[in-house]
């Protein structure tokens, strides 16, 4: 099984995402249970990509092309079998969107992937969405986390609305924000809880968090 899964392994690394569906469907016939596939075929994939992103090793065309063998394989092998087999272990759930002003989705594409084949559950709301939107969605799948994503720097009074709304309902769930306009800025002067320098450093932070 261990060759199989370092196959898997090395196909989500290099992007190749049909041979990644392969594996893990070869590794599912096997009688390889999914939690194994995730934890010991994806999660060790995310890693080797995290130390990338933090090396002069980085590029970005290399991390999409993973991120998409991850998705196509939690969407075409995982999720299709998962009533079938051992639950998952969510991690916690995360409220994702591009707030209003902006229409940019690419970086926060890569964020969902890289969250969901983390363990987490996230709910993307989209593009140009309210800011009470992210507070709504958060308050109604009670989430753990709410991440805001922003290209432009126009957004930016848009973004301090949702943690003071938050606040109005007696909220407590931790806002983060990133994307190139708002990663210039602290966490003061944003009104969230921390700004991300990348996909990768927001996952860090939820996971110190735990």
């Amino acid at each position: 099984m261990s060759n199989r899964l370092d196959a898997l392994v090395q196909a989500v690394i290099q992007g190749r995402h049909r041979d990644a569906v392969a594996h893990a469907e070869s590794l599912l016939s096997a009688g390889t249970d999914l939690y194994s596939i995730v934890e010991h075929g994806l999660s060790p994939a995310l890693k080797a990509l995290d130390v990338k992103c933090t090396s002069d090793e980085f590029n970005l065309l290399e991390i999409m092309l993973a991120g998409r063998a991850m998705m196509e394989v939690m969407d075409k092998v995982v999720a299709k079998h998962l009533d079938n087999d051992r639950p998952l272990i969510q991690k916690g759930t995360i409220i994702l969107g591009t707030i209003k002003g902006d229409i940019h989705e690419l970086g926060k594409h890569v964020v969902r992937i890289i969250l969901s084949c983390a363990g987490y559950k996230v709910i993307d709301l989209g593009k140009d969405v309210e800011p009470v939107r992210f507070v709504e969605a958060a308050a109604e799948a009670k989430a753990d986390y709410i991440f805001i994503s922003g290209l432009i720097s126009v957004i930016v009074p848009h973004v301090r609305e949702v943690k003071a709304d938050l606040k109005q309902r007696n909220l407590t769930i931790p806002v983060v924000a990133g994307g190139a306009a708002l990663q210039q800025m602290t966490a003061e002067d944003l009104y969230v809880d921390y700004v991300a320098r990348d996909a990768f450093d927001g996952l860090h932070y939820v996971q110190r968090m735990r």
